[in-house]
């Protein structure tokens, strides 16, 4: 017999089952053996007395011995780098400092530190990946190499490093043998035992090489030597070691892309001799026989020139121009010709190209032969004045089928046109944001190129002039001026009052002259943020030193905020150090539906200080790349969406008015971050 349903009402109340609470006492009070049978993983790690075990002697170098090694609490094999036994107390700081160094590095291109301690014999070691036993050297030196996957390579490498100097860490012995590669595409940069933070580094004092530059190992046990790869001024030992000193080893590791060799030959004293007198040949006329692209090899001896501010300024630059070679444009390096860029244009775009020239064919065929055709038609009259009004028809119909593919050519040229101006305001509006110099160098070629097709085009016209005027080229933009009744014709007012202007991407005005500009905006167009960040997004790009641009940044957060007054933005005691005083609240975005993005991250900075006592939002920040953010002084701040802090590694902040669990709630990093409590 079925039970009917009990009603809610009928529902006897919750009482505890004591059978589960035995249950629960039993696996909780288990003894050894049943410990060892729930979770025989966590006894095996529990009795592990020895984490490292069954060492193999990889290589010996001149300060370390690096082995292959299991680690029984990973459970994996790493490689353990340990300082000679021959080596004393001198050498400590030097091998662990090469560790942390490394360490504090987390990028998918640079080799990762497992763990970092003390031997029994009291000397250090640490632990890293352990890799193959191929470097960049074995695939330059092989028979068959692949010149752009090793290119490929050298872009990955370019990212590491560039990501090193971001955080004013240079690499300092940088060669193909400390370069771990694989077949299927893996590149990481190893021994970092010469690097430095360039905030450290004494200006004044020598760069002595140590022990490991003329008899340094690589992590697969390789003794390599580094002369040939150092730079000048390495050698010289009293100047300057910058960003600047790595790109040049960086063109000596692509001139032995090219060439299969380094570019500075011979036994160690003449290879000193030659670096030091920067004596480089073309890797084009030095090796025809392997037909280096023109471009490359000015690409090289860019980066290997002997003075440090004729090189590349910085590592993205290089890389934008290895970038421009593989995807089929001419480089910044060579000297371009319009013969060179035509060459190019055809060979990126072989199909559209094939079907214009066949379509130019046609047309001259369809052509001549109606040409024809008329004369023949011409002499059939005289012969025959009998059918001249049927061949008059014929004529007129084939004149009249004519006049419409002509038409349909016109037509076609003037879809292409407005296609490339549409190309043209893609490039202008967003990728102006994330490369600067070549999308406004490729936006003007695009704009040529419509103009011609349309000579008539007002908005090809009007994408000229605002590429001119984004790059401060007034006097150029005004060759293409707005009409009155134009929706940005504000933006002549720019223009009429600065039209002297002619500054390019080789000569940009004095810091002074492009501040008082920034402030005469405020009186001459107050609401046209978006033309005056480009203008500053391409003038940061493109100038070579930025050491004191916070007062430009200033200026721009003053144009946005004009309203304002008493902003203020410094460095501090650090140059890395940056403070925003602001009296109430203010925009660090010149446009959300614009850029988007934080102006503060035109200042290349480690750490942030936001002084207000009025509400300021901290989503505004999103993106920056900053590893201390004191937020002490910011009476009242909000956060109430997901904000991204990729380099974030402190947080300052004052617990009588701002809680931690809302920063760990919308705060994002790549690694795990430390909230500070400031004392009270």
């Amino acid at each position: 017999m079925t039970r009917p349903p009990t009603k809610p009402e009928e529902q006897q109340p919750y009482q505890n089952d004591y059978r589960l609470i035995q249950a629960y006492q039993e696996a909780t009070s288990l003894d050894d053996e049943g410990l060892a049978a729930l979770c025989p993983s966590y006894i095996k790690l529990s009795e592990t007395s020895k984490r490292y075990q069954d060492e193999e002697l990889l290589g010996k170098g001149g300060v370390k011995d690096v082995y292959r090694i299991f680690d029984n609490h990973t459970r994996r094999w790493v490689a353990m780098a340990q300082l000679r036994e021959d080596r004393g107390p001198e050498f400590y700081d030097l091998f662990v400092n090469e560790a942390w160094l490394t360490s504090s590095l987390n990028h998918p291109n640079i080799i990762s530190v497992h763990d970092v301690g003390i031997g029994s014999s009291g000397h250090p070691f640490f632990t890293m990946d352990l890799k193959g036993n191929t470097t960049l050297a074995t695939f330059i030196n092989s028979d068959k190499r692949d010149q752009r996957a090793l290119l490929r390579d050298f872009m990955k490498i370019c990212d590491a490093i560039s990501y090193a100097h971001s955080l004013e860490i240079i690499h300092l012995d940088l060669k193909p043998e400390n370069i771990q590669t694989d077949a299927y595409g893996e590149v990481l940069v190893c021994d970092w035992g010469l690097g430095k933070i360039i905030s450290d580094i004494e200006e004044d004092a020598p760069l002595t090489p140590s022990v490991d530059i003329l008899d340094n190992m690589t992590l697969i046990g390789e003794i390599k030597g580094s002369p040939g790869y150092m730079t000048p001024e390495q050698i010289a030992g009293n100047s300057t070691k910058d960003q600047r000193t790595d790109i040049f080893s960086l063109g000596c590791i692509l001139h032995a892309i090219l060439t299969g060799e380094p570019p500075f030959r011979g036994n160690h004293q003449e290879r000193l001799e030659a670096t030091s007198q920067g004596i480089v040949t073309n890797p084009c006329e030095k090796f025809p026989p392997l037909k280096i692209p023109p471009s490359l090899g000015a690409v090289s001896l860019k980066a290997l020139t002997k003075s440090p501010d004729d090189r590349y300024q910085s590592v993205s630059d290089l890389k934008e121009d290895v970038q421009r070679f593989m995807e089929g444009f001419s480089t910044n390096a060579e000297d371009s010709n319009f013969l060179r860029e035509t060459s190019l244009f055809v060979s990126r775009n072989r199909t559209p190209v094939f079907i214009g020239f066949l379509s130019l064919i046609l047309l001259s065929v369809l052509s001549t032969l109606f040409i024809q055709k008329l004369d023949f038609l011409q002499q059939s009259v005289d012969k025959e004045s009998q059918l001249a009004d049927q061949y008059a028809s014929e004529a007129e119909f084939a004149n009249t089928l004519h006049l419409e593919t002509l038409s349909k050519s016109k037509e076609q040229q003037l879809a292409l046109s407005q296609s490339l101006v549409s190309s043209v305001r893609n490039l202008k509006n967003k990728g102006i944001y994330d490369t600067p110099m070549k999308s406004v160098r490729e936006a003007v070629v695009l704009s040529d190129h419509a103009l011609a097709l349309d000579p008539d085009s007002e908005a090809a016209k009007y994408q000229l002039f605002a590429l001119y005027l984004i790059q401060l080229n007034f006097q150029k933009a005004l060759e293409f001026p707005l009409p009155g009744n134009h929706p940005r014709y504000g933006y002549m007012s720019f223009a009429k009052a600065y039209s002297e202007f002619n500054y390019h991407r080789l000569e940009r005005p004095p810091l002074k002259t492009l501040r008082e500009f920034l402030e005469k905006a405020r009186d001459l167009a107050p609401h046209h943020s978006p033309v005056i960040e480009r203008m500053i997004s391409y003038d940061s790009a493109v100038r070579p030193s930025k050491k004191l641009y916070s007062p430009i940044i200033l200026s721009l957060l003053k144009y946005l905020n004009p309203k304002t007054e008493g902003i203020e933005l410094k460095r501090g005691s650090r140059q890395s150090e940056l403070i925003l005083r602001t009296p109430k609240e203010i925009s660090l975005i010149a446009d959300p539906a614009d850029s988007g993005r934080c102006v503060l991250r035109y200042l290349k900075s480690r750490s942030l200080a936001i002084e207000c006592p009025d509400r300021i939002e901290l989503n505004q920040l999103n993106g920056l790349r900053i590893q201390d953010l004191d937020l002490t002084k910011c009476e009242n701040f909000v956060l109430d969406a997901p904000l991204t802090l990729p380099s974030l590694e402190t947080i300052t902040i004052d617990p009588t008015k701002h809680s931690p669990e809302i920063l760990r709630k919308w705060i994002r990093g790549i690694q795990e971050f430390e909230i500070i409590l400031a004392p009270r």
